[in-house]
């Protein structure tokens, strides 16, 4: 227990250090929260959406890039040959991302009440099952590219990934307006699950289309109404 306590605080202190990944981790998702310029009524909808972006940036991104490096670095290979049992380090792994990623949602949601008075009905055991899932969905593939590329590859295809999940992540902007080639890509992949998951647990249907405040959409069994002014698919 005791070593796992000192690689869980290892680890910790280690992402936290890494400029980069306190950018991706609180910087984006703060700054692209704010400027968006949401209502009170709107952030209801909008805000589980950068709780999946926050997962997104600590358990595939940064994690796909730190163990990226720590393989080229043979990081892990003195890891694996030192007294602890592997299972020890894989799990001090995983504390310390769920530790930043409760970091990251508890300084979203402050920011959140602040600014937009956010007040959600959640459903507490299903936001659980949704950060775990989410986050075992996220690390599953960070830890894919990270142990088939190089560190400098994994580096960028975790970037470019990030970013284009931000996009069609149903983060944003509804994935169902850009298009049906571009929403079922995006129903395979894990982002736009986890973000509707996690207004499921916050009783929101669906995301609000910021293009338009009476925006209204129907299409197959997907219904739509006018919801406080604002178009919000549910």
């Amino acid at each position: 227990m005791r070593g796992f306590n000192a690689l869980t605080l290892h680890e910790l202190r280690l992402t936290l250090r890494r400029g980069e990944s306190v950018l991706l981790s609180f910087i984006v998702p703060l700054i692209l929260m704010l400027i968006a310029g949401y209502t009170a009524e709107e952030s209801n909808s909008v805000v589980p959406g950068f709780f999946a972006l926050a997962l997104l940036s600590s358990a595939f991104t940064g994690l796909a890039i730190a163990t990226g490096f720590e393989r080229k670095y043979m990081v892990l290979k003195r890891l694996g040959a030192s007294p602890l049992p592997r299972i020890t380090l894989i799990l001090a792994k995983a504390a310390a991302t769920l530790v930043i990623e409760l970091l990251q949602i508890a300084v979203i949601w402050l920011v959140a009440i602040w600014a937009f008075d956010f007040s959600p009905d959640v459903n507490w055991l299903g936001f659980s099952g949704v950060l775990v899932l989410g986050t075992v969905a996220f690390a599953g593939m960070g830890l894919l590219i990270a142990g088939r590329f190089r560190a400098e590859v994994t580096l960028a295809a975790a970037n470019l990934i990030f970013f284009v999940f931000i996009a069609i992540g149903d983060f944003l902007i509804p994935v169902d307006v850009l298009g049906e080639t571009v929403a079922a890509i995006a129903g395979v992949l894990p982002a736009a699950p986890v973000g509707r998951l996690f207004r499921w647990s916050m009783g929101v249907g669906c995301l609000i289309d910021p293009r338009s405040p009476a925006f209204k959409y129907d299409k197959g069994n997907i219904i739509s109404r006018p919801i406080l002014g604002s178009g919000v698919v549910i």
